[in-house]
């Protein structure tokens, strides 16, 4: 589904110095190299119920804009996704999960890459979008722009679960954010052998245009990788930890005034998910250097943008990543 430059690799850690947050992990990632030396890295980070192949059709679009020739390209499964493996925490914090630790992992990903003084732009959707968020706030002298597609921060989704707010609309909507985050081992029980759930996910989260039409190959490694036990417990600890650890990590940003990114923010979103939230001038508020916020795509559009709507989302994070 990739051109041939792009290489697999796996990197595995923890290195000595990686810190409390520390669990054994090795992460999968496909790396395009330019043709030419070049200091320029473009990080692609997929969401759930997803891995790398998300990106498909977004690398395929971008080969003719000439980033091919000047960036290196990393697109990994996430710790936990596809191939990539990540020991859940043994004293059940979540914390190797948290999205301060997987971001870790990506950036001593890049850091085995491309190189431990790399400066590079990170574009996530869905859950890897949240990871490019605490990215950017940890990691402000390494990363040169973060672009984050069809999210608000999870505060706001678990604020929207109410009654007084539409009668629990979000919570139905984003019923999985509760589901996957049960303790284990109920989740465990229910998903382990059967791919119906994650299947139904993809489903019901695409839009009209799309709908039965994505690539064969592609759908089969999203569905299929939940047959992995591993994979199981790697999305349900990515959500455990959302529901936990990480809201303490943005509580902490919060009262440290730190909550804002320092690095060029480009905010992309469905028409579906700006009808939910004020998508604009949330992340607005959230950006201290500049900040593009937009809707791409249509009415027939659902929230897997790097493929439903790949004409727009490409054109706007190429033009954005030009003046960076």
């Amino acid at each position: 589904m990739f051109p041939p430059s792009f290489a697999p690799t796996t990197t595995v850690f923890p290195s000595p110095e990686a810190g409390s947050l520390a669990s054994p992990t090795s992460v999968f990632a496909l790396h395009h190299q330019p043709p030419k030396a070049s200091k320029n890295v473009l990080v692609l980070l997929h969401g759930y119920p997803q891995n790398h192949t998300l990106w498909y059709e977004f690398v395929a679009s971008l080969a003719p804009t000439g980033v091919l020739d000047e960036w290196h390209i990393i697109v990994p499964d996430l710790p936990g996704y596809g191939q990539s493996r990540k020991e859940a925490s043994p004293d059940g914090s979540h914390s190797a999960h948290c999205k301060r630790a997987i971001a870790a992992d990506i950036v001593a990903t890049v850091d085995h890459l491309v190189g431990p003084e790399a400066l590079f732009v990170v574009v996530g959707h869905d859950r890897g979008a949240r990871v490019g968020y605490r990215m950017a706030k940890d990691f402000p002298a390494r990363v040169r722009g973060v672009c984050l597609q069809d999210i608000v921060p999870t505060k706001f989704v678990f604020r929207q679960m109410s009654y007084e707010i539409g009668r629990h609309q979000e919570t139905f909507k984003s019923y999985h954010w509760i589901v996957l985050a049960l303790p284990s081992p109920l989740p465990e029980t229910l998903f382990n052998g059967s791919t119906v759930f994650f299947e139904s996910n993809i489903d019901s989260w695409t839009g009209s245009r799309f709908k039965g039409k994505f690539t064969a190959a592609a759908k089969s490694s999203w569905v299929d990788q939940y047959l992995e036990p591993a994979v199981v417990t790697g999305a349900l600890e990515d959500y455990r930890a959302g529901a936990s650890i990480d809201l303490d990590h943005d509580e902490a940003d919060e009262k440290a005034g730190t909550a804002a990114v320092l690095c060029p923010l480009l905010a992309l979103y469905s028409v579906h998910l700006s009808r939910r939230f004020d998508v604009d001038a949330i992340w607005k508020d959230l950006g201290k250097a500049s900040v593009r916020s937009v809707q791409v795509g249509d009415e027939q559009t659902g929230h897997f943008l790097p493929i439903e709507a790949v004409e727009d989302t490409v054109r706007e994070v190429v033009e954005w990543m030009k003046a960076l």
